[in-house]
């Protein structure tokens, strides 16, 4: 077994669905579709904050996604919600990880 590989990358997907899951997204020049969302949770977390005063803005709000594509790779990806829901420029979608 390979470690995972890390992106940490922002992405262009598509969604689909009544509850718009992830369809396909792209790396660089690839589309990737996705045939199965394996696992899907939300993380309200703060991260690595390290302040001692934790306030609501300052959580996360993203939707994760491990999805399976039809080449067969497993990756993660998220939604990142962002902070603030006047500034729809923050939310974005990243691909976390291949595993």
């Amino acid at each position: 077994d390979m470690p995972p590989q890390f992106f940490g990358r922002e992405i262009e997907v598509t969604v689909s669905g009544e509850v718009k899951v992830p369809a396909s997204f792209r790396l660089d020049k690839q589309e990737y579709v996705i045939t199965e969302i394996l696992e899907d949770w939300q993380d309200y977390g703060f991260g690595n904050n390290t302040l001692h005063r934790k306030r609501w803005w300052q959580r996360h709000h993203r939707n994760y996604y491990r999805v399976k594509t039809k080449g067969g790779e497993i990756f993660e990806i998220y939604y990142d919600r962002g902070t603030s829901l006047s500034r729809p420029e923050l939310k974005k979608w990243i691909l976390h990880r291949q595993l």
